[in-house]
């Protein structure tokens, strides 16, 4: 067991500037901005046993298979190899990203050459492991790549992974990335940090689901450069004692840039939910377009949704917009519904189904969207029972 989770950690690497970087920021606290409503104090003070992956040959098949750190299946047609030291961002804003970056051995770095579409499996079945890794994208220009991302972790109970992505969209290229996770609150909690880079004519479709009572967290910082655009939507539904959301920070470097940010979250017993949304148009992104909305439905007393969308504007020249709502059930639906001899208990469900499936809809691939509703429908139904608002 190692303790408590502390720079000790990582002080054997203090002339690496990622240590130099993580020291500035410092570890986070109940304090820091984007940890405010998680809880992560407890989760440092855990006593873990540090497991770090070993380099591996993978077999070929049909997903990207990561088993506790470690590759262990490969689809076709793509290549990794292991960087160390890897050129992290150093204006990353968030401190664990420079954590896991120090405690990860090297990254796996997976190099997509042609138009590939293929399911990235996290498995992690380790109790009590503080679980650090990291995986580095990069997609030939001119090419297109859709990642379905899963989590499994029976198992995993009382550990933490810090897990992250760092990818680069080539000039030309498109991304579509797609976050498919549910977890209960017997399962491992994950905090991952990720940076996108979006290059010039560059696109990304950012699409996350969050389901179940686990804790988790994920802090995205997506640089956008000319005429470079972004979809991001992000789906919540969480129960239980969950603290689980998105700290989502979108930067417009250059001119004709556009991002377009959809929030969705459904909150149960005493969950909290998270959405921390900034987007930042610099002086030189000029003829920017920049949207942002959240909305969010409280079903009980307690659950309780932190939501904070922002804009950052340092330029006249753009279109800009943003939103938030946090609120119960429309009544009048609930009323129509109900006139119409439908049972409140399914006439409730209803509209939180439909109110889910305006993101989940709005996922291109047909067989993804059926596994993500079949998901939301599964953590939905299947939420602890609690008295929730008539």
């Amino acid at each position: 067991m190692m303790g408590a989770l502390t720079l000790d950690l990582v002080r054997e690497q203090a002339q690496e500037p990622l240590f130099e970087r993580l020291t500035t920021l410092g570890l986070p606290g109940n304090k820091t901005e984007q940890y405010r409503h998680f809880a992560i104090k407890p989760l440092f003070a855990r006593d873990y046993t540090l497991k770090t992956a070993a380099v591996h040959t993978p077999k070929t098949g049909e997903r990207l298979v990561i088993e506790n750190g470690t590759v262990t299946e490969l689809p076709a047609g793509c290549s990794i190899s292991y960087r160390s030291p890897f050129p992290a961002d150093p204006d990353h804003y968030d401190a664990l990203y420079f954590l896991s970056h120090l405690l990860a051995p090297a990254v796996i770095a997976l190099e997509i050459a042609e138009e590939a579409s293929f399911e990235l499996r996290h498995i992690v079945s380790d109790a009590r492991t503080l679980l650090p890794y990291r995986l580095s994208l990069t997609v030939a220009p001119e090419k297109h790549a859709e990642i379905f991302e899963t989590f499994e972790g029976e198992g995993s109970a009382e550990s933490l992974v810090l897990y992250g992505i760092d990818a680069k969209i080539g000039d030309g290229t498109a991304l579509r990335w797609i976050r498919d996770e549910s977890g209960t609150a017997e399962e491992t909690a994950l905090i991952g940090t990720h940076r996108f880079h979006v290059g010039a004519n560059g696109r990304l479709e950012l699409k996350t689901f969050d389901f179940g009572s686990a804790q988790a967290l994920h802090l995205y910082k997506i640089d956008l450069e000319s005429h470079a655009r972004c979809d991001a939507g992000h789906l919540l539904m969480a129960s239980g004692t969950a603290r689980r959301g998105n700290v989502v920070h979108i930067i417009h470097h250059a001119p004709h840039a556009t991002c377009v940010q959809e929030a969705r979250s459904v909150l149960r017993g005493a969950a909290t939910g998270i959405f921390d949304g900034l987007i930042r148009v610099d002086a030189k992104a000029r003829y920017a377009d920049a949207r942002q909305n959240t909305k969010a439905v409280l079903l009980s007393p307690q659950a309780y949704m932190y939501a904070k969308p922002q804009l950052e504007i340092y330029t006249d020249e753009l279109e800009a917009s943003h939103g938030a709502t946090i609120g119960q059930l429309d009544e009048d639906a609930l009323f129509y519904l109900r006139s119409r001899g439908i049972a409140e208990k399914e006439a409730r469900s209803m509209l939180v189904l439909a109110f889910a499936d305006a993101l989940i809809g709005s996922v291109g691939d047909n067989a993804y969207a059926e596994r993500i509703r079949a998901d939301f429908r599964s953590a939905y139904f299947t939420a602890p029972a609690a008295k929730e608002i008539p």
